[in-house]
């Protein structure tokens, strides 16, 4: 009981449907997909008659020079293909990303460090106090966003078993996939080489 009241009570996630989170300029803000994700997404688009674009973001090479894509920045300039601006919701929701669902979290996959964007209307509404109570007490994180706690927590675990894999297996970590004799989804090269 003691516990309760040093965390006290803490508002809610509620997307204000502000379209912020579904337009992109830097592609640093883009969202990074898994290789099943953009496999999914590829497969939505061409129902939809949608363009995409990714690009190598996380990528290991084996000793024979063959390379492992285990995360995608899915490039965006814009828009989502996804979001209708006329009801402000995004068409493929049951669908989405991981990156997508925890949004306004953001997760940083090399560190695991975990952040909220300030680019989210909610978040800028909430105010500086909630970030400085959030970063003080980060337990409070999973209250606040449950739902988009348990998409990050998703992502990280996916982005640690690669991590493993790769250390495990002598893969080494490379900038992109120039150079590779071959390129796999990380999934598929698993499946393939054990």
């Amino acid at each position: 009981m003691q516990g309760r009241a040093v965390l006290g009570r803490v508002p809610r996630f509620e997307c204000l449907f502000c379209e912020l989170c579904c337009y992109f300029e830097d592609p640093v803000e883009m969202p990074t997909v898994f290789p099943k994700e953009k496999r999914l997404l590829e497969e939505l688009a061409e129902e939809r008659g949608v363009s995409l674009e990714f690009e190598p973001l996380l990528v290991f090479r084996d000793g024979e020079g063959r390379c492992a894509v285990a995360l995608y920045r899915w490039v965006i300039r814009g828009f989502c293909p996804f979001f209708d601006r006329g009801t402000r919701r995004c068409t493929i929701h049951g669908s989405k990303p991981l990156a997508c669902r925890m949004y306004p979290l953001l997760l940083e996959v090399n560190t695991g460090r975990l952040m909220v964007s300030g680019k989210c209307e909610w978040v800028r509404r909430m105010g500086r106090r909630l970030i400085e109570r959030l970063n003080a007490q980060p337990q409070l994180i999973p209250r606040v966003f449950p739902a988009e706690f348990d998409a990050a927590r998703a992502a990280f675990l996916e982005a640690a078993s690669a991590l493993e894999y790769a250390e495990k297996h002598g893969l080494k970590r490379v900038d992109s996939v120039e150079g590779c004799s071959e390129v796999y989804d990380f999934d598929d090269y698993v499946t393939r080489f054990g």
